[in-house]
């Protein structure tokens, strides 16, 4: 999101995500001819008695990155996301044009809520209607969340969701050109995104009954299942290419949960997001870290001007 208009200036950014449970941090810097280096990455777990802004602002300033520009990534708690039919408005009035359509479609009243959107691709538009997404966070969120960034010291520049963010990541780690999906697992649920030429075509959530446990199995069935329905819809309704690759990430996600019966399901490569093949990454940040970093992260790796796109 970028409901503040500023954008970085040097070469070096910090992705921030205030969780319930713990703050994550990533602080990518981008040589001018090479891939972004990721220099640090960090998940920080919190309990209601620390003050997480204090602990981040005393972290940064030890790694001396204090006064680097911040983007912030919303929890998925703080925000909704709802799809409908785009106005017939100048891209720059569509947020505003969207307010009066969701008004009844969120618990508090609109008035107290602040509003991005970004459209879908008009290629992707089902029936000649294009569609767009409307971004809606409750003002005392958003107010809250500045306050953290104002009391970690951080030089705010944007804040984004989730979905960008992973789309972000996605654009500078993956062949997004021929078009990619990218699942997150999490307990008891999965979301996809369909990502093609850097622009988001799909978004969807699903339940699944995966336990996120270290020892715990991704349910192969079920997962090829919902996997099978949004490549399926993706061709069929929004007539496109399915993508030629998938990559699964998340809650205690790796190599050797994606089993053969997983691989097999879908005619179409599958495996794990692999941030090596976008990043210069810093060798002495740990691989477990990144599952819990990656909004952060992608965050981070934000390159856009204005609004949500």
């Amino acid at each position: 999101m970028n409901w503040f208009g500023k954008k970085a200036q040097r070469n070096e950014v910090i992705g921030v995500e205030f969780g319930a449970d713990g703050l994550a941090f990533a602080h990518i810097e981008r040589p001018a001819t090479q891939e972004p280096r990721l220099l640090h990455c960090e998940y920080l777990a919190i309990d209601p008695s620390v003050n997480a802004a204090e602990l981040l602002r005393s972290r940064l300033v030890k790694l001396g990155i204090s006064q680097v520009p911040c983007n912030l990534v919303l929890s998925t708690n703080l925000y909704q996301l709802i799809l409908g039919e785009s106005p017939k408005v100048p891209a720059h009035e569509l947020a505003e044009a969207l307010r009066w359509r969701i008004k009844d479609l969120i618990q508090f009243p609109v008035a107290d809520a602040i509003i991005d959107a970004f459209p879908l691709p008009e290629e992707g538009a089902r029936g000649g209607n294009r569609l767009s997404y409307a971004v809606v966070a409750q003002r005392s969120a958003i107010t809250d969340l500045v306050s953290k960034a104002k009391s970690a010291h951080l030089e705010l520049a944007a804040i984004d969701i989730p979905e960008l963010a992973i789309r972000n990541l996605a654009r500078t780690c993956c062949d997004t050109q021929r078009g990619v999906a990218l699942i997150q697992l999490t307990k008891g649920e999965g979301n996809l995104q369909i990502i093609l030429d850097d622009k988001i075509y799909l978004l969807r959530h699903f339940l699944l009954p995966y336990a996120g446990g270290l020892r715990d199995e991704i349910p192969a069935e079920a997962l090829v299942l919902e996997l099978q329905r949004s490549l399926d819809y993706f061709e069929r309704q929004m007539r496109q290419t399915p993508p030629s690759q998938v990559f699964i990430y998340g809650q205690n996600i790796t190599s050797e949960k994606i089993t053969d019966e997983i691989r097999q399901g879908l005619g179409v490569a599958i495996d794990m997001l692999n941030l090596h093949s976008g990043l210069q990454i810093n060798g002495d940040i740990p691989e477990h870290t990144f599952s819990y970093c990656l909004s952060a992260l992608g965050a981070a790796l934000r390159q856009d001007a204005v609004g949500v796109v």
